[in-house]
């Protein structure tokens, strides 16, 4: 995986696009989903339909759900569930996603320190 692939996979909350926002010296993986924007959504980036094809309608970035995959067991248990890759995000759209991550109140502080 490289930075701003996207991926489909179940998730406690559902399936959604993922979005790999970093990946670490290591191999571990930082990745996020998308999900449709809500009266409550944390609206620190918001994503227009027309720039990604799998976004059919205004979507948020859920930085409070990010998850970082360490490379090994956790990141193959990631690999075998996910149903669909898609195209990669721009470099346009992955910078917004990532300055979003450092600056949501929602994103831990564990990922804002290993993302800047």
């Amino acid at each position: 995986m490289k930075p701003g692939d996207t991926f489909l996979a179940p998730d406690a909350f559902g399936k959604h696009l993922n979005v790999v926002i970093a990946v670490l010296p290591d191999g571990s993986v930082i990745h996020c989903h998308l999900t449709s924007l809500q009266n409550r959504s944390d609206t620190t980036c918001v994503i227009e339909p027309k720039e990604h094809s799998f976004v059919k309608h205004r979507t948020v970035v859920r930085y409070d759900a990010v998850q970082i995959c360490e490379d090994g067991v956790q990141l193959e248990a990631l690999e075998r569930v996910i149903e669909k890759k898609f195209e990669a995000v721009s470099k346009e759209l992955l910078d917004r996603i990532r300055q979003g991550a450092l600056d949501s109140p929602q994103t831990p502080d564990k990922v804002k320190e290993i993302l800047k």
